[in-house]
């Protein structure tokens, strides 16, 4: 195994750390106060399980589950903090509005004070005015505005309190066009309500002494296919390019698969006797039969002989054939074998089978060297997806941690 490169240091110490954090979490939130002390959650955050050891109830130590109920107001405690919590509503519902006394946004109107552990439920004077979520309906409202209340019900274990604060609503603050806007759509209500026994709504040829006319705007999607062949006249030249490389990989696979399987039957055949022009032929034809007879499918370098023995057949020269094939099939063994045959076309078989031996174990040293790096990248390939899964756990692990410490 090689060295450590510092992103796998540094992810071993990433682990360190968030284990380190995730201990003293774990120790701070399981530790007994004296001994024989556990902490309750806040008012109003409910019941929790914590289980703790027993040393001395039986022989050995065990486990027991405790059910540890929410902290309880004391009566006294409870009225301080309603009379507390009421005094700062006020600035906590009125949003982004100056005051309760000039509304024209929503309301904050919350439901849980956090830090008191005191729930909130809000009732409306008028309903049609302002909703129980703080949504501010005040389009139609007067200029002059509109008073109205809201009661607060607080809450805090089982002692109660209500407040009722005074508001005044007024209209939202609008440009001129806004104004016009929302005169023109109150006119259209009006209408709308006027002529809902009709079949169609007219609407007005005039407003405030102007002509108006009218059209509905489509929703335009016919301009998205312009942008689509765009894309896709952009996108498609990428990929022919992407498949024709796909195309010579896997010809280029293919070759470096059969060749070792080729020079074998080569050295198998002259070692039989056979020249090389007839052992070339057998094996070409023993393919040929196997395409037909549907037992094989079409390989790049049986395609490369094949074209080559039909050459030769026609009465190109085979020393011109052997180098076509060579240079057809365009990898380094197989320029490498055409050379070689070339040399007994010309010098005669003499040392051939010698060759063609080397040729052999330096071809199978090759194909398990490229069974060995198809591994590599498998593994590699499974690098990603552990990775990711690797961070998701660090992140479910350390959010709590680091949400725990406060930070």
């Amino acid at each position: 195994m090689g060295k450590m490169g510092k992103k796998q240091v540094l992810c071993i110490l990433l682990g360190i750390i968030l284990a380190v954090a995730g201990y003293l979490v774990e120790k701070r939130d399981r530790a007994l106060e004296d001994g024989n002390r556990l902490n309750r959650y806040a008012y109003g955050e409910g019941e929790r399980q914590q289980e703790v050891w027993v040393r001395g109830l039986c022989e050995k130590e065990i486990p027991v589950e405790i059910s540890l109920g929410e902290r309880e107001y004391a009566e006294e405690d409870a009225k301080k903090a309603l009379l507390e919590a009421g005094g700062k509503l006020a600035d906590l519902i009125r949003g982004n509005n100056l005051s309760l006394q000039e509304v024209r946004e929503d309301l904050h109107l919350v439901g849980w004070l956090e830090e008191e552990g005191i729930r909130v439920r809000w009732t409306p004077e008028d309903a049609e005015w302002i909703q129980t979520d703080g949504t501010v309906l005040n389009e139609e409202c007067p200029e002059k505005g509109i008073q109205t209340e809201l009661t607060a019900s607080l809450q805090a274990g089982g002692f109660s309190r209500e407040y009722r604060f005074p508001v005044t609503l007024y209209p939202p603050l609008r440009t001129k066009q806004q104004e016009k806007e929302a005169g023109f759509k109150r006119l259209l209500k009006q209408m709308d309500e006027a002529q809902r026994t009709e079949g169609q709504l007219v609407l007005p040829k005039m407003y405030e002494g102007k002509n108006l006319s009218y059209r509905v705007r489509g929703d335009r999607e016919y301009l998205l296919f312009p942008v689509l062949g765009i894309a896709a006249a952009i996108l498609l030249p990428l990929y022919e390019k992407q498949k024709e490389s796909e195309v010579k990989k896997k010809k280029k696979r293919e070759l470096m698969e059969d060749y070792p399987e080729i020079v074998s039957k080569l050295t198998v055949f002259s070692g039989a006797g056979l020249p090389v022009r007839r052992a070339w032929e057998r094996i070409v034809l023993e393919y040929e039969a196997a395409c037909r007879a549907g037992t094989q499918t079409e390989r790049a370098a049986y395609r490369e002989m094949a074209a080559a023995y039909h050459r030769m057949q026609r009465g190109v020269p085979e020393l011109q054939a052997y180098a076509e094939f060579g240079a057809g099939c365009r990898l380094r063994p197989y320029r490498k074998l055409s050379g070689l045959l070339e040399q007994n076309v010309r010098n005669g078989a003499e040392g051939l089978r010698k060759a063609l031996e080397t040729e052999m174990e330096s071809a199978f040293e090759e194909e398990k060297a490229l069974a060995r790096r198809r591994g590599e990248e498998a593994s590699t390939k499974l690098m990603l997806p552990l990775f990711l899964m690797l961070m998701i756990i660090m992140v479910m692990v350390s959010v709590p941690a680091f949400l725990a410490f406060g930070i």
